[in-house]
């Protein structure tokens, strides 16, 4: 075994010693030994779908995510690789939960909650605690306009889908536009938002699809 290892965390390449390593990594990163790839830790009791990615070639659309396993349980993923979760049926105390169990995975980027019509304004506000997500698919939730306000505290989110939300209005842009990283919103089948009142959400740089 090397006096040291290099190890990536979040892109960056640490230099550790065998002696300092527990001290030096993350308390959800691992290094397995007799293997040459570092993984991270990820523990849910809930019924969810695991997707990864690599962290190089990084992706918006779902369907180029690969799925990893299925839990409930403990895994280890390669700190490489980007993490997806696709949940179905949940209702408010399952979200909170799974935020809860989501907050210190530093590499989760997509949340994949289309049609969780059991999710209401109060459990959905619980995802204020995932900065580090990237991609939010809210697809044909049961939420409306004043629902979205944990939304600004999700500063990196780049990609947005609201489809098919029918209790959305046009009150939801106030939300929207404090996403300072957005560039693609998906407004697709949400019929109180119509030609007129898009326009409360536009801005130089974000793209507004609505089929």
């Amino acid at each position: 075994m090397p006096a040291n290892w290099h190890v990536k965390i979040d892109g960056r390449f640490l230099l550790v010693s065998k002696m300092k390593v527990f001290e030096e990594i993350p308390s959800n990163i691992s290094y397995n030994p007799g293997m040459e790839t570092e993984t991270y830790r990820f523990e849910t009791a809930l019924d969810v779908t695991i997707f990864t990615q690599p962290a190089s070639s990084p992706s918006a659309k779902w369907f180029d995510w690969l799925e990893f396993d299925q839990s409930p349980g403990i895994f280890h993923l390669p700190v490489s690789d980007h993490m997806g979760i696709r949940a179905k049926g949940f209702t408010d105390p399952e979200i909170k939960q799974l935020t809860d169990d989501l907050e210190s995975v530093t590499s989760l980027r997509y949340l994949h909650l289309a049609e969780n019509r059991g999710i209401t304004n109060r459990g959905i506000r619980h995802l204020e605690r995932l900065p580090q997500l990237a991609y939010l698919n809210l697809s044909s939730c049961d939420i409306s306009s004043e629902g979205l306000a944990f939304l600004p505290a999700l500063r990196n989110l780049t990609h947005l889908d609201l489809s098919y939300c029918n209790r959305l209005t046009a009150n939801a842009a106030k939300y929207i536009q404090k996403l300072p990283a957005l560039k693609f919103l998906d407004l697709q089948g949400v019929l109180k938002i119509n030609t007129g009142s898009v326009k409360k959400f536009e801005r130089r740089g974000l793209e507004i699809y609505r089929g």
